[in-house]
């Protein structure tokens, strides 16, 4: 704790303790004078801080400027010399502006001239980015870093201290306390997280570049969680900055990278089906100018699941490098290797409806069922990435940045599933099943170019984005024929091997390449307490798929124009009260061609939303509120005509209401809690050959109600007690059906976490850097069906699962 003096517009900050050396570690800077705004958002850009203040507080001041090499406290003071405000650390990352608050000394009084101004300093040490529970800045929401608060859309940010308090060891578990998003087919799956966002498939990005999908979706990569900083969802259209896109939103998960402090961890991990993993994170300065750094990230896994015969073997590696010769140039290079196989096919067997999700004819199936052959279904995936990250700043006011990656994913996927024919009875006792085989792999060439301009004009403020981004995907994709099994087989009872299985030959290839070239413009404007933000693109979507099958061979040529936008206000009251209005669009190209050939049009999306946000400076608080309507248009539905084929007259709609907060509520417990509410509906549709419409059911995987708890505490004690951590929370999932059809109705269930978490730093010092966790999830081993989207498309949710963590850190 320091105490910064303000007497005659100078301000002076005395410090000793190790965190504030950290803090005050020198740099150079360039800020020219000008107005207030202006010199603090240069500051930021070059202190690598998140400076936040109200927009009334530094209205219509000017700063002197600084040029030298100085502390950011230093540089700071000399920024807001005259202007009468003070600063705060509120964390190591983050430092706010605001006007002090006059104390009186002395008995005798005084007048307003002798009020001196006293402000604490608290700076605490963190692993970087957005500290705690609490995020304020996003990378995605705007792609410039800004504050959540000021960006007219749904943001919600899973903090690595988050993923690290519940324990979270994959992205599914990552986000499971997120507000609107849905683990489709919860968390048993090593192939990849499939998830739903206010009722669609998210567009998943990293470091917000987009990640391989291929033509099926198989070739998509499975993100490890160990080597993220943060997972962040953009809810609604998100196509003006990242072009196409489903309009529910995206998924963009933030890698860890090289900073200039020292890392080094190494952790040990054993739980529930004889899992045993290790990892390590290493990072810090390779010269003693911190012109180098480096980040090593690693972690390797053996483990089974709770399904008889599937398994999955881990290694995964990310280096990356950062050259920063001077302060306005940094050069970040980058990579990642991963491997995953997987006997048992590398996901939740899927079963029969009967036995699961119906149970009134036929028994319970045991939650380890087993359909497939040990000796045959096998999953393997491999995928690795190379690329940099550019950023230069020309002068105080325009910046650039160049993101780049080439990335390759191949997916090798072989499995026995069951079979029901039509008018047949699905009894797990007695079913047919076939096997098959579909390997898809991906080639991703992409980049990002960024100009960023902050300046004022009159009396506002401007962060001005200006881009162009390229994409480049190619994709092979195979499915082999189907080969049925006859012998029946018993799913109670199994038994393997009866028929000798070998793989299949491939019946149909697909051969797809990808590309868009999207321009887009967005502008962020200060007025006062107002922030408008305006952004609009157009996209070149181009795609070429080549079918080859039984049939012959088929190309399809789309050819795809679209111009997307956003707006938005939002009013920050004094108070941390921001609401917010805003607008946006999306589209997303459709394969195929309706009955004349014709190739289909990008179906679209609107979407309005009002919400409010309380983030009160200085606290570690943050509420938000957001009502919305969705809309997608240009659905695929069958043709009247022809029922063999499609047309574009479907639409859908959502309406919903999502409540986040995350709060530090005294010294050591912590919140957070989330609520969805959702009504969604198809809203046309054709009737397909049966004569059944659709209009009027719900989206599948589309719950009308969610919500979830967590509460966290440290013991506040000086004693061995004071190591000791503690949480627990509950998650609701409401009743969800698997298909549009709204066939197969899924329940509603309530599951229970928990962890504890000791620091043996409180037994001696020596110990320091030693921490122990346990983390269960589904405390109460609840049996449930997490997914049912057809007779022989069931599975179970997540048993029980236990995990114990040893970890150091020096």
């Amino acid at each position: 704790m320091a105490l910064v003096l303000a007497t005659g517009g100078l301000l002076h900050v005395s410090a000793s303790t190790p965190a504030v050396a950290q803090v005050q570690a020198q740099t150079g800077f360039t800020i020219p004078d000008g107005s207030l705004s202006g010199a603090l958002t240069t500051f930021g850009r070059q202190a690598d801080l998140q400076v936040t203040y109200l927009a009334s507080v530094v209205a219509g001041k000017a700063s002197p400027g600084f040029s030298g090499t100085a502390s950011p406290q230093q540089a700071l003071s000399a920024i807001l010399q005259g202007s009468g405000l003070v600063y705060t650390f509120t964390n190591d990352r983050t430092v706010a502006i605001s006007a002090p608050e006059p104390v009186s000394f002395g008995a005798g009084g005084g007048d307003a001239d002798d009020t001196t101004f006293l402000e604490p300093v608290t700076v605490t040490t963190s692993a970087g980015g957005n500290v705690g529970i609490v995020a304020t800045a996003s990378g995605t929401g705007a792609k410039s870093g800004l504050p959540i608060k000021d960006t007219p859309q749904a943001v919600n940010v899973v903090t690595r201290d988050q993923m690290d308090i519940q324990g979270s060891e994959t992205v599914v578990q990552a986000l499971r306390y997120t507000p609107g998003v849905v683990a489709q087919y919860g968390d048993a799956d090593a192939r990849v997280d499939w998830f739903s966002v206010r009722g669609f498939r998210p567009g998943r990005y990293l470091d917000g570049l987009r990640l391989p999908f291929g033509a099926r979706g198989y070739a998509q990569p499975k993100i490890e969680p160990y080597g993220l900083e943060s997972a962040e969802v953009l809810k609604g259209p998100t196509s003006v900055l990242y072009g196409q896109n489903l309009p529910g939103g995206l998924i963009n998960m933030v890698s860890k990278r090289p900073r200039d402090e020292e890392i080094r961890e190494i952790e040990l991990q054993a739980g529930s089906y004889d899992r045993f993993q290790t990892a390590f994170d290493f990072g810090g300065r390779l010269n003693d100018e911190g012109t180098i750094l480096y980040r090593l990230t690693g972690l390797g896994r053996i483990s089974d699941t709770q399904y008889n015969y599937v398994d999955e073997k881990k290694g995964f590696f990310a280096p990356s490098l950062t050259f920063a010769p001077d302060d306005a140039t940094s050069l970040t290079l980058y990579g990642q290797y991963q491997k995953v196989k997987s006997n048992g096919g590398g996901g939740f067997p899927t079963l029969t409806a009967n036995g699961t999700l119906y149970t009134d004819v036929y028994p319970e199936l045991p939650r380890d069922t087993f359909v497939g052959e040990p000796d045959y279904d096998k999953f393997e995936l491999v995928q690795t990435w190379a690329g940099y990250e550019l950023d230069h700043e020309f002068n105080d006011t325009w910046a650039v940045k160049q993101n780049l990656r080439y990335a390759y994913v191949n997916a090798d996927t072989q499995r026995v599933a069951p079979a029901c024919l039509a008018g047949m009875v699905c009894d797990p006792a007695a079913l047919m099943r076939y096997a098959w085989a579909f390997p898809e792999r991906s080639h991703l060439f992409t980049v990002d170019n960024q100009a960023i301009g902050t300046f004022s004009l009159g009396e506002t403020e401007h962060s001005l984005l200006l881009g162009l981004d390229y994409s480049y995907e190619t994709s092979h994709f195979e499915e082999s024929q189907l080969t049925i099994i006859t012998t029946p087989f018993d799913a109670y009872d199994p038994v393997y091997g009866a028929t000798p299985i070998s793989r299949p030959p491939a019946a149909m290839r697909i051969d797809q390449e990808r590309s868009q070239l999207g321009l887009y413009a967005q502008d962020q404007i200060e007025w006062d307490n107002f922030v408008w933000t305006l952004g609009g693109r157009y996209d070149w979507a181009d795609t070429k798929t080549r079918t080859r099958n039984a049939s012959g061979d088929a190309t399809v040529d789309q050819n795809d124009g679209k111009f997307t936008w956003r707006t938005g206000l939002v009013y920050n009251f004094d108070n941390g009260i921001s609401p917010y209005a805003g607008y946006s669009t999306s589209f997303n190209p459709q394969s195929g061609t309706d009955r004349n050939g014709n190739p289909f049009n990008p179906t679209t999306g609107e979407q309005f939303e009002v919400g409010l946000r309380y983030v009160p400076f200085n606290e570690d608080i943050s509420v938000s509120v957001s009502a919305y309507q969705l809309t997608q248009n240009d659905v695929l539905t069958p043709d009247p005509a022809n029922i063999n084929y499609n047309t574009q007259t479907g639409e859908v709609r959502l309406r919903g209401i999502e409540v986040e907060g995350k709060a530090e509520l005294t010294d050591g417990l912590s919140l957070i809690a989330s609520y969805a509410y959702t009504d969604s509906k198809i809203t046309e549709d054709n009737p397909d050959a049966a004569g059944a419409s659709d209009v009027g059911n719900r989206l599948a995987f589309v719950p009308r109600h969610q919500a979830s708890l967590w509460l966290d505490y440290t013991v506040q004690s000086d004693t061995a007690w004071g190591g000791l951590s503690f949480g627990g929370g509950a998650r609701y999932m409401g009743q969800t059906y698997g298909d549009n059809a709204n066939v197969y109705d899924i329940p509603d269930y309530t599951l229970f976490d928990a962890a504890i978490r000791y620091d043996f730093a409180a037994i001696d010092q020596k110990y320091d850097g030693l921490t122990g966790s346990l983390n269960v999830s589904n405390l109460f081993d609840k049996k449930y069906v997490s997914t049912c989207i057809a007779a022989t498309g069931c599975n179970w949710g997540d048993g029980r699962t236990i995990y114990g963590t040893l970890k150091y850190s020096w």
